[in-house]
């Protein structure tokens, strides 16, 4: 007979136990299915399962580890025929994952466990029985609570939160007795009595969990609450307990987890240090997770690497140039060099308001140097020597690689070095090929095999986060030479992609030469009115407060408006309203449930708009005085050119694309932006203003080209409003005779069909019935059969190739598209729009292109100093205004030859909110 485990001599060592399904169903339903490895295939729960093994294995360091499996059916089924028969079929998104999680576990060599006829529960039961018998603690790793009926002195059960994933709690006996009242060997009782809906495990009708806990605590097994059965209060519950005892007895059976499995643990197999890690690193490249290879516990294996190999890490021994001599020979090899690689270290993030601290180049694959400015080992390069020596090397070089380099070259403008032009931008072009990662990291980690440091392993995080000046040089050094190593190797390899894919054309003509652009852009930045903001501040502090009574007073009381439980409680069970989606915390009171419960109750438009102001008062109003350079007097945004999947740019410190355009709202807060007439921020000595031009419809000029309908075509080419036309067709009346209210519908289905409108939108945004809105748009794709054509022909093709193009070759990638549900619908809408949209982006940045150039060539002063959506904004001295009208607008039109005209509106004022057309 074995010795019990209270008998038994424990020796300090661990055994984890991880229920594999439970934890790989938490990943699927706990991350989104937006997370895919490089080549698109869907990773959520294999992520997941990955990134909470490997937390678990470094926060609890056991010494062995094994994984347990349900392989069919278990004994369960045959004793109760309904055990688990409620349960939907697993999702395909989940069953196609699978296989790749008993590779990542396979990789990493723990061994699994599988029985048939038992559940997993019943093998990591019996298991975690024979580790303690034999002297080891257990550690059970799963996705939900069954197991802790298994806990004791020596058995502790791990679960993940259940709001934020990432988060475990840890339960011993003591937690089992907090969360029930009770010790856990007890919990196939409770479950007896209550039920388990995730099992189907009927329970005992009538009973719930304050009876059923009354009663656990009152009698020591089911047994003794059954032999007293005529003791038992209620009388509802002393019924029911006695009309169903068997039943009760049965539940029990199911409840209880089996610890007599017919399965031999054999420990040492599970040893956690014992695995191939350059296996797992492969694994991982293939995945894309490279944020879990720090994540990795040791391995004790020795590599064995083939002779031929390719190297693994940073291949240069780096060189630092810090006194003029050394500058000359840095300057002399860059000069020499057939193309160079650049980056900079800072101590910040922002490019305008960080200060270089050094400077990284790689004259080959396997030479690189730092050049310090700051460190605090008191070795720097005075700025007098890299002017006089590398700055004219680098400016003057014909193939210079970088990665992000528009950072690199702002940061080194703002410097006062020279600036340089940008041959090839791994960042970029990454971006261009639809890499799920562009960080060079990652980029490094996927085709190079190269696991690079960590900046936090410099810097630190949090609260002791320092900044690169304070890193030491034996630090700094191979950190930042190792980064244009990379940058320079992997150029080769993604230049050949590009090439393949006919994408270089795109990356020479359009994002390089955009970056000096931006770069101008983002050093001119914008003058803000602070007074203007803090005027409004106060306006919605008051407006905030008035709403909030309002709200109040027909709610009957008053409640946290921030609280979205507060708010589904007073919205869904006070006023009766319908409610939406069930998140895992309550009912959703989101924006879109929201906006789907105007017109129920009056509360519901006030919510809105209170939400609607006090998120453009946090984001906007009192944010931007923040942001204000008090060098320039100006706010200075970042221009992203890598972040939207369409191609258009993005900006962020601070976001001034997201400043709503046609509400009253946020035309308050684009009054604040306005063109310099004091000396804060001034750029002229004369009186200046903002200057606007914005592309008409570029959009639907766009879908005329490609779709080639006559209709859309010959409206466009005979300057006709579009909308009066495309409302004349689908009602069809005379164009004189469309009304105001024709002309708006038309309008909604003009733009939301590019976005892939259903009948439902058109009904949501018009008020028609969905009837009428299904009637609508068959009429309009039969008056429109050119656009019909178009939209079917690109699903088509999108299907056949799995990704869609603008008009110069920018691709979206749309795997999804040949599955099914809401993901495969997500992709079609993505496939209509991103054609169209990516389309106008180019356009835009080809403009930008141009207009900087004609203006660089031009005497006019004007500076380009925003881009927001199809919109130029110019700051310019009030006596050019006509003749940058004139260069502005025809530069804009011809940016493209599209078989329609392109169109620009042009406009000036003293502020952003209050612009003027001019005719």
């Amino acid at each position: 007979m074995a010795a019990s485990a209270t008998t038994t001599s424990f020796n300090g060592k661990r055994l984890m136990l991880v229920d594999g399904y439970g934890l790989a169903f938490r990943a699927f339903h706990a991350l989104p299915m937006t997370l895919t490895a490089p080549d698109g295939e869907l990773t959520n729960a294999t992520y997941g399962f990955t990134a909470m093994l490997l937390d678990t294995l470094r926060s609890h360091e056991p010494d062995y580890v094994i994984i347990t499996f349900d392989i069919g059916k278990s004994f369960r089924h045959d004793e109760f025929a309904d055990y688990k028969a409620h349960r939907a079929p697993m999702p395909d998104e989940m069953r196609g994952q699978l296989s790749r999680i008993r590779e990542v576990i396979a990789a990493l060599e723990i061994p699994i466990y599988e029985v048939d006829g038992f559940e997993a529960d019943d093998v990591i039961g019996t298991l975690a029985r024979q580790a303690n018998e034999s002297g080891v603690e257990a550690l059970l790793l799963t996705g939900d609570s069954d197991l802790l009926q298994l806990v004791n002195d020596h058995t502790t059960v791990i679960l993940p939160g259940a709001q934020r994933f990432g988060e475990y709690r840890v339960f011993d006996r003591d937690a089992v007795v907090e969360r029930y009242g009770f010790g856990p060997e007890r919990l196939p009782e409770f479950k007896a009595l209550v039920g388990d809906k995730s099992d189907n495990i009927p329970g005992v009708p009538g009973i719930g969990e304050k009876t059923a806990k009354a009663l656990i605590e009152s009698y020591p097994s089911i047994e003794e609450i059954l032999a007293n059965v005529d003791e038992i209060s209620p009388p509802r519950a002393r019924n029911s307990l006695a009309q169903n005892s068997e039943l009760a007895l049965q539940c029990r059976r199911l409840a209880t987890i089996v610890r007599d499995v017919p399965v031999e643990l054999d420990i040492e197999r599970g040893a956690i240090h014992d695995f191939d890690r350059d296996a797992v690193l492969d694994l991982f490249r293939t995945l894309g997770f490279r944020s879990l290879m720090a994540r990795l516990p040791d391995s004790h294996r020795e590599s064995i690497a083939p002779a031929d190999a390719e190297p693994t890490g940073q291949i240069a021994e780096p060189v630092v140039a810090a006194s003029r001599a050394e500058l000359e020979v840095l300057a002399t090899e860059i000069r020499k060099a057939a193309e160079i690689s650049v980056d900079v270290e800072t101590d910040s993030t922002h490019p305008i308001l960080s200060n270089l601290v050094g400077i990284a180049v790689a004259t080959a694959i396997d030479r690189a140097w730092y050049v310090p400015l700051a460190s605090p080992d008191g070795i720097a390069a005075s700025m007098d020597d890299i002017q006089a020596t590398i700055a004219p090397a680098i400016a003057e070089h014909p193939r210079v690689v970088t990665h992000h380099g528009k950072f690199d070259l702002t940061v080194m403008v703002q410097a006062g070095l020279p600036d340089f032009t940008i041959e090839f931008d791994t960042m970029l072009a990454a971006y261009l090929l639809g890499e799920s990662g562009i960080g060079l990291k990652d980029l490094a980690f996927r085709h190079l095999g190269w696991e690079m440091t960590e900046i936090t392993s410099l810097i630190g995080t949090g609260r002791n986060q320092t900044t690169m000046d304070k890193v030491p040089l034996e630090k700094v050094v191979p950190y930042a030479c190792a980064d244009v190593e990379s940058t320079m190797r992997l150029r080769p390899i993604l230049e050949t992609e590009l090439t393949n894919r006919e994408q270089m054309q795109l990356l020479k003509e359009i994002e390089l030469p955009l970056v000096p652009v931006l770069v101008d852009m983002e050093r001119n930045g914008i003058a803000v009115d602070v007074a203007v903001l803090e005027d409004l501040s106060e306006s919605m502090a008051a407006q905030i407060e008035h709403l909030e009574e309002r709200i109040y007073a027909l709610v009957g009381h008053e409640f946290n408006l921030g609280s979205t439980r507060q708010m589904a409680t007073i919205l869904f069970e006070e006023l009766g309203l319908p409610s939406g989606r069930r998140t895992k915390t309550g009912y959703s009171v989101g924006q879109e449930v929201l906006e789907g419960l105007r017109g129920a109750h009056e509360v519901i438009d006030l919510i809105l708009e209170h939400r609607t102001i006090k998120k453009i008062k946090s984001t906007y109003v009192d944010a931007l005085p923040l942001q204000v350079n008090p060098k320039t007097g100006r706010v200075h945004t970042t221009f992203n050119q890598t972040i939207a999947a369409t191609g258009r740019l993005s900006s962020t410190d601070p976001n001034l694309q997201n400043i709503p355009v046609r509400s009253p709202l946020g035309r308050e807060v684009r009054r604040a932006f306005i063109a310099a007439n004091t000396p804060e921020g001034r750029l002229f000595d004369e009186p200046s203003v903002l200057f606007s031009s914005d592309y008409s419809q570029v959009e639907l000029r766009i879908m005329a080209h490609f779709s080639q309908d006559r209709a859309l075509l010959d409206a466009f080419n005979n300057g006709v409003d579009v909308h009066r036309a495309t409302a004349a067709q689908v009602f069809n009346v005379p164009l004189e005779d469309v009304t105001p209210d024709m002309r708006a519908t038309a309008k909604t289905v003009n733009f939301g069909i590019m976005y892939g409108m259903q009948a439902y939108g058109l009904s949501r945004d018009t008020g028609m019935s969905r009837q009428e809105a299904t009637q609508f748009i068959e009429r309009y794709m039969s008056q429109f059969d050119g656009v019909r054509s178009y939209l079917a022909q690109t699903l088509v093709e999108a299907q056949q190739v799995g990704y869609v193009s603008s008009l110069y070759g920018r691709r979206r990638y749309v795997p999804d598209i040949a599955g099914g549900g809401p993901r495969r619908m997500a992709a079609e809408r993505a496939a209509i729009n991103m054609p169209l949209q990516a389309t106008a982006a180019d356009i835009m940045k080809i403009a930008m292109i141009n207009v900087a150039k004609e203006l660089a060539e031009s005497p006019l002063r004007a500076r380009m100093i925003l881009q927001v959506h199809d919109e130029l904004l110019f700051e310019t001295p009030e006596s050019e205004v006509e003749a940058l009208r004139e260069l502005v607008s025809r530069t804009m039109r011809d940016a493209a030859k599209l078989s329609v005209p392109l169109d620009v509106e042009s406009s000036i004022g003293q502020n952003w909110g209050d612009m003027v057309d001019l005719e």
